[in-house]
């Protein structure tokens, strides 16, 4: 009955029937085959293109330098021809890709610096009616509404409505509870376990590596949980073992969410497990700057259809993944990511020059039970520290184990340094980072 009105009054604040609108049209999309879909998506590409060439400096002069008029882009091979930009052209350009015209309604905002320093940008009142509508499309796949109750294990306070009374109302309207990824101990997950057990909200929003810290502490502690329809987990993907675990806590499907600052929600996992890519934005694979083979992993470059304040065309997003080629059995003719691989730079280098990406370390970890975290951080091509979080006191044997199988692995060139700590904290945007590396990414 809540959300129900909820829904209703909804559409009555500023903004509110327009992301009904979008979230209609998201309604009818999702069901074209692909080639439909294809056709859509080329319309929205070459208005894009020609609005970025029309109105926006940073484009106007980089595709007239190379001779480039918007009326060349015929097909999809066409606009995959055009350059790619990069975060450090948005950080160098940034007032030359904003549309001068518009540039009163622009809105600051920032990546969460995921590695390095955050990144401005500017986004208008369309970038967020657009993404409400994408997330209220996916969660209503799982059976979630606008409206339904709703607890997070977040840590981003930009996000979070616990400021001011103002912000704790519209919490208490949305129907919003929280757990500050950010400063969880066992005093507050107790809490916030007891308060779900007693609010029953249908849904949890959660950063991946926290929500599996929570389950670990409801597990370790056999906290039973009630089951909701939904949890949705975001920041970073949540590894197979740890997707385990929280399914097996709490009951129900968990769907990793991919979302990226700069453009919101860019993918959301339907009820029959596959992360379907956003239909408003148009994501291509690149490897040594060529469109990958279907199944072949790439780097992530991203345009979306709908963001012309400042249009990010063709724009690297420094992210790995591999598409899914086989259809979905949940009907829809949405291109799917098989999996989101990582940052470029989420994996190590060994003095022989191999890298050896996350997946080898998350796999050997998971066989060291004492290990509850870990962190590789590669601060020269000659040395790896490894931070371990660990569930119970450890003796010398297990570093020292450590020591001589990753040596084995990676080879006798490398140092192996292994030690305890604490705790691992997240990044800015709620991310555990799995690899630290200090040395230059590989050229793009």
């Amino acid at each position: 009955m809540y959300s129900s009105v909820y829904g209703a009054l909804k559409l009555l604040t500023e903004g509110g029937r327009e992301s009904r609108r979008h979230l209609e049209e998201l309604d009818r999309t999702q069901w074209l085959v692909p080639a439909d879909l294809a056709h859509e998506q080329l319309l929205g590409l070459q208005a894009i293109v020609r609005h970025a060439y029309e109105h926006v400096p940073f484009y106007r002069d980089l595709y007239r330098g190379l001779d480039i008029h918007p009326q060349d882009i015929r097909t999809l091979a066409d606009f995959e021809a055009l350059p790619t930009i990069s975060k450090r052209d948005v950080v160098e350009h940034l007032e030359a890709l904003v549309q001068p015209e518009r540039r009163s309604r622009a809105q600051q905002i920032m990546t969460g610096a995921s590695t390095g320093e955050p990144m401005r940008f500017y986004v208008d009142d369309s970038f967020w009616r657009w993404n409400v509508a994408h997330e209220n499309r996916g969660r209503g796949w799982h059976g979630v509404r606008e409206g339904d109750k709703m607890a997070w294990v977040w840590g981003a306070h930009r996000d979070m409505h616990t400021g001011s009374w103002r912000a704790r109302s519209r919490a208490t309207i949305m129907r919003h509870r929280y757990l500050d990824a950010f400063a969880m101990d066992e005093p507050s997950m107790r809490r916030f376990a007891y308060m779900l057990q007693r609010w029953r909200p249908p849904m949890i929003r959660a950063y991946a590596s926290m929500i599996h810290v929570f389950a670990q502490y409801l597990a370790a502690n056999r906290i039973e949980m009630n089951r909701p329809r939904l949890i949705e987990v975001t920041a970073e993907q949540l590894k197979p073992k740890q997707r385990e675990l929280v399914e097996a806590v709490f009951g129900c499907p968990v769907t990793n969410v991919y979302t990226a600052r700069e453009f919101a929600t860019v993918a959301y996992g339907c009820e029959a497990g596959r992360s379907h890519i956003n239909e408003a934005t148009y994501l291509e694979l690149l490897m040594n700057g060529a469109v990958v083979p279907a199944g072949g992993m790439g780097e992530v470059v991203i345009t979306s259809l709908h963001q012309s304040l400042m249009p990010l065309i063709r724009y690297r997003l420094d992210d790995e993944a591999i598409l899914d080629t086989d259809a979905c059995p949940c009907g829809r003719g949405l291109p799917a990511l098989k999996e989101i691989v990582g940052r470029k730079n989420d994996y190590i280098v060994t003095p022989d020059g191999k890298r050896v990406h996350d997946g080898f370390f998350a796999y050997y970890f998971w066989t060291k039970p004492q290990v509850a975290r870990y962190q590789i951080h590669q601060a020269d091509i000659g040395r790896l520290e490894i931070r371990i979080v660990c569930v119970e006191p450890v003796d010398r044997a297990l570093l020292s184990s450590i020591d001589t199988e990753l040596r084995d692995h990676l080879g006798p060139g490398i140092k192996i340094e292994p030690h305890v700590v604490d705790s691992i904290p997240l990044t800015a945007a709620g991310k555990h980072r799995f690899i630290v590396s200090e040395l230059p990414p590989p050229p793009s």
